[in-house]
């Protein structure tokens, strides 16, 4: 798993992260070492497709309690974008964006491997 920077130099999603309680972010930290590992989450209670699939980049969301962690997979390899509080259902295609936005304008850095 990776965590996109800007190219600023900092990162939405290692943000995010910092600012979680401990025990959302280890769930979290479960759910990125099963994509790591090529283990599906197949609960769409917790996992979720928000964009096509193909070769373009892909947006997924990862559910945990009211936070949301936006996630991009490429080329078989996982990004983190951003996180938030779980955003009203209109407000999805703007992370969507966001998350395809930060993406496109990555610098990458490997983190919790």
């Amino acid at each position: 798993m990776l965590a996109v920077n800007r190219r600023s130099g900092g990162s939405d999603a290692v943000d995010f992260f910092v600012r979680l309680d401990r025990r959302f972010r280890a769930r979290y930290q479960r759910y990125l070492e099963y994509l790591r590992d090529g283990t599906p989450i197949k609960s769409p209670e917790n996992f979720r497709r928000l964009s096509g699939s193909g070769p373009d980049p892909t947006v997924f969301e990862i559910k945990v309690d009211k936070y949301r962690l936006y996630v991009v997979r490429y080329d078989a390899i996982w990004y983190a974008t951003h996180g938030r509080v779980k955003p009203k259902d209109n407000q999805v295609p703007r992370e969507v964006d966001k998350a395809l936005e930060i993406f496109a304008g990555r610098t990458e850095r490997r983190h919790g491997q």
